[in-house]
């Protein structure tokens, strides 16, 4: 019996023994955990890169206990098959080893790479010029950080050499965790406020998921930023600034040859082109209006679903969206089939809201769903009649205050209530989103109203006008013949006195 815990104490040795020569033996984890603490969020089912049948129903917190984050390496995306690697760059899929900068006592201007590059001329050249306008050249983010080599180096043969750590010029796969090196590093991005998740992001994204599965025509951080002229997002030269987002995106998609293998249609630029958000960005060159990133997002791209596109929608037209969640399109019977914002709208091609979708059985307009003569179908048309209605008197009485104004009138007050009609009307044009007619029919009649009361106000002022002209005139004719008068009187007086003389 005075053995037992002497044995017990051996089994737990054994086994612990056991499980720490397992446990190192175990795949390093090829990456940093910075921001990326969530193991499951890409290895679980359906992730990047799904773990074995063997550890389903494992948890977070159990993954760190057998696999430990390698040191001092930043892994292509594990999952990505190898492909034809460079002369110079590792084979992708293997454990990336970044390149060590060798720090210059002279700063950039002193690399042998930039010296060199500059009197080869053509493409070698440019990218000197390109790296010059960077962003990246303003840090002090040299050729070796990303490249690799010894800047210290004369002759080439010695700067681009295995021992100097030369990588050349890196795998389409390994580009994605050669940026991430440190843009996923929140100590070395705090200084300039930029986002960490951009590597996470990307990984989850459509591009990246065919990235890891080897598809080599999905854009990487260098098809959308530049190579070298990579300039910060607020420069109007950037590809990646507002205005020129969709052009760079068209750079792929609406290349025919390249779309067809994946079935994407290439339209979506010349769509957007003639969009009411394409005319408002492109054109009038005002920011807020979106791009595709917006809609799409950045570097998580991927294509919403249409039970998604109301909440994409919401996050600028946030107060429609809290309507239409009202409404029964959102939450009524229809359920999951209910029509979302594309549905009327369109999805590239969002043209201005009109009050024609309410008749006619044209594509987004009401009749395309709900049969003529059901009760969806009057209702809409019902909708449709009362912010007419509404909208008619609105103009009716912009255009009498307007005429009120160019009769000299003073009608400073009904340009006030005319305001407050036009607010409730842009407020009854939003509360359609809700399908309530109630809801839309209090504030029409509210803008009727106003409207009403203001061109009522206007007419009288136009009237007044027309009355005190007709009344100026007659007073002008009255002096005009009194003066007649006075003029002749003076005349026959004049004559008198001649006559007396």
């Amino acid at each position: 019996m005075k053995r037992t815990p002497v044995l017990v104490l051996g089994l737990m040795l054994i086994l612990f023994l056991s499980w720490a020569g397992t446990a190192s033996a175990q795949p390093k984890i090829p990456h940093p955990l910075e921001g990326r603490d969530n193991c499951l969020a890409c290895h679980g089912p359906g992730g990047v890169k799904p773990f074995p049948a063997s550890h389903a129903g494992r948890t977070n917190d159990i993954c760190l206990v057998c696999h430990q984050a390698a040191v001092a390496t930043v892994p292509s995306p594990a999952t990505v098959p190898a492909a034809a690697p460079t002369a110079t760059a590792p084979t992708p899929g293997t454990p990336f080893v970044l390149p060590k900068p060798i720090p210059l006592s002279g700063g950039l201007a002193e690399a042998t790479c930039v010296t060199c590059h500059r009197n080869l001329g053509g493409s070698l050249a440019a990218i000197v010029k390109d790296w010059e306008v960077s962003a990246h050249k303003a840090r002090d983010v040299g050729c070796t950080s990303c490249h690799g080599g010894d800047p210290t180096a004369a002759d080439k043969n010695t700067a681009m050499s295995a021992a100097a750590g030369f990588i050349g010029r890196p795998a389409k796969a390994d580009i994605p965790a050669l940026c991430g090196a440190c843009h996923a590093d929140a100590t070395q991005m705090r200084q300039y406020n930029l986002p960490t998740d951009q590597l996470a992001e990307y990984r989850t994204s459509q591009h990246g998921q065919l990235l890891a599965k080897g598809d080599k025509n999905v854009p990487t951080c260098a098809d959308c930023h530049g190579g070298h002229a990579i300039r910060p997002k607020s420069d109007p030269q950037a590809t990646v600034y507002p205005t020129n987002v969709p052009a760079t995106c068209a750079k792929c998609h609406a290349n025919a040859a390249l779309m067809k293998s994946y079935g994407i249609p290439t339209d979506q630029l010349e769509k957007y082109k003639d969009s009411v958000h394409g005319i408002t960005l492109l054109q009038k060159q005002d920011l807020r209006a979106p791009s595709c990133a917006n809609c799409h997002g950045f570097h998580g791209a991927t294509p919403p679903g249409f039970a998604e596109v109301a909440n994409v929608c919401g996050q600028c037209h946030s107060a429609t969206e809290a309507l239409y969640l009202k409404g029964g399109h959102a939450s009524g019977a229809q359920g999951s089939g209910a029509p979302r914002c594309v549905t009327c709208h369109g999805q590239h091609d969002v043209k201005a809201a009109s009050e024609d979708a309410f008749q006619g059985a044209d594509p987004r307009h009401c009749g395309s769903c709900h049969a003529q003569g059901s009760a969806p179908r009057q209702t809409a048309e019902q909708i449709g009649a009362a912010i007419t209605a509404a909208s008619q008197a609105y103009d009716k009485a912009q255009k009498d205050v307007s005429q009120a104004e160019a009769s000299r009138m003073i009608v400073v007050a009904e340009v006030g209530k005319l305001n407050d009609a036009k607010t409730a009307l842009i407020e009854a044009r939003a509360a359609q989103h809700t399908v309530s007619l109630a809801t839309v029919e209090e504030k029409t009649k509210t803008s009727q109203d106003i409207s009403q009361q203001v061109q009522e106000a206007a007419q009288r002022a136009v009237a007044d006008s027309l009355l005190r002209r007709q009344g100026m005139v007659v007073a002008v004719a009255l002096i005009a013949v009194v003066m007649l008068l006075l003029w002749l009187m003076k005349r026959q007086v004049d004559a008198d006195l001649e006559k007396g003389g």
